[in-house]
């Protein structure tokens, strides 16, 4: 693996005119005193103050202080951050490696409710892949769609769908950053895959942002239901540069915990308060991981939940920094909602909303309860929840405050690419940009 391997890409036309507008008045600026300067530009919008740190060397110093930062924050009423914060819902087609889906139908969309998704290049269509980066280096990556895998803190993880070997880029959508992550030890299909961020905006103190992404796979066992006692752990550090391998085996001998060898719902781990969770790789519950530890638990479900992991009558997801579970239930046709207090140790779910399916008042014509699918529930808003509606395909919005079911108010809405039930991804944009971080590469011997 060679440093050119690893590819950093910030540059668009629209940062190009700025900073040649800009760059027009730069006698101006500089006859200005920080204070004043520093008033100027935390008026400006978020992408392009941001933009504005390519002007000059004193541009950047001064936005990338953590002065800076705060002021802006302050100025654009971000106290209560992220809970006024933008957010957008990716969605694409479900990946199929049998090839009933062609990578060109996998095209990555968003919808959203705040203009500053407006962008065209929001999309992801700003990364470039055409590289030599397979076992054979005379083998030119064909051109493919990109698959969406996770985000945190405004960064996003995907890959090039359908190929192999597996290709990984970490990529900030609003400032066009990216970049290229080794190849992974193992060359597996179907793995669980875990994405967390710490970002780093204090600039003063020399630290960058950090990144890990977790491949868990199954190791395989010969039983007909494909369960498996015992998980590998591939972990990419952004600080190390390279990838680690760790082993997980299930301990207890009388009622061992059993892990799923396939991802049948495609959902990377929800992350929540530093953690990983998965709700459809272990037979006993959801399974937790500190990624900064390595340490491994299962958090029991309530106790009256009985799923197979292929329903999507049931989500995992995070709001407001709590962890939430919900369900539809076909038994007394009821929808719940649980959520996970003392997450740090044990925990105990405490049902926080039930309601019959006939009890949900709506403003949807011609919606069918009955074709609900969960989705998860807002980030932010802890009385929104979403369900994606397969006989409108549409996505519905439910309050759980006034139990009606609502069309959400979207700028954009579903553009649906083929007949399939997509997958949608969360997504929020934080007060400031996270800088993706450059990758050195190191020895892995």
């Amino acid at each position: 693996m060679t440093e050119s391997n690893v590819m950093y890409n910030n540059s668009s036309i629209s940062k190009q005119k700025l900073v040649k507008s800009v760059s027009l008045s730069s006698s101006l600026f500089d006859k200005l005193i920080d204070e004043l300067l520093i008033e100027i530009l935390i008026r400006l919008p978020l992408k392009p103050a941001s933009l504005c740190k390519c002007v000059s060397s004193r541009f950047r110093s001064l936005i990338s202080s953590s002065y800076f930062i705060n002021c802006y924050k302050i100025h654009h009423n971000q106290n209560h951050y992220p809970f006024n914060n933008p957010f957008a819902l990716y969605y694409q087609s479900k990946p199929n490696y049998d090839n009933m889906i062609q990578p060109s139908a996998m095209e990555i969309d968003l919808i959203f409710e705040s203009p500053v998704f407006e962008s065209p290049r929001f999309n992801l269509s700003f990364i470039s892949y055409n590289y030599n980066y397979s076992d054979n280096d005379n083998e030119e990556l064909e051109e493919h769609s990109l698959q969406y895998l996770a985000s945190n803190n405004g960064l996003v993880l995907c890959c090039v769908a359908l190929r192999r070997p597996v290709v990984y880029f970490v990529c900030n959508p609003l400032t066009k950053q990216y970049v290229v992550l080794p190849l992974p030890p193992s060359n597996v299909k179907s793995v669980f895959i875990g994405f967390i961020c710490e970002p780093q905006h204090d600039y003063d103190d020399g630290r960058d942002t950090s990144f890990k992404v977790v491949r868990i796979e199954a190791v395989k066992s010969e039983s007909e239901r494909h369960l498996s006692g015992t998980l590998k752990f591939d972990i990419f550090c952004s600080l190390l540069g390279r990838w680690t391998e760790e082993y997980f085996m299930s301990s207890s001998r009388f009622n061992p915990e059993l892990f799923y060898c396939k991802n049948y719902r495609h959902h990377s781990a929800v992350v929540c308060n530093g953690l990983l969770h998965w709700d459809t790789l272990s037979t006993c519950g959801i399974f937790t991981y500190d990624p900064y530890n390595g340490e491994c638990r299962t958090v029991e479900l309530p106790n009256e939940i009985r799923k197979p992991v292929w329903a999507c009558k049931h989500f995992l997801g995070e709001s407001n920094g709590l962890l939430r579970y919900a369900n539809i239930s076909w038994d007394d046709s009821s929808y719940k909602v649980w959520e996970l207090k003392d997450n740090g140790n044990g925990g105990e779910w405490l049902l926080v909303h039930k309601v019959r399916l006939d009890e949900m008042e709506s403003t949807v014509p011609n919606i069918n309860k009955d074709c609900l699918g969960l989705l998860f529930p807002h980030l932010l808003n802890q009385d929104i929840v979403y369900f994606w509606c397969r006989s409108l395909s549409k996505v519905v919005e439910y309050n759980m405050r006034d139990k009606v079911l609502k069309l959400p108010c979207f700028i954009r809405h579903v553009k649906m690419i083929t007949p399939l039930s997509p997958m949608f991804f969360p997504f929020v944009l934080p007060f400031w940009p996270t800088e993706v971080p450059r990758i050195e590469q190191h020895d892995t011997s």
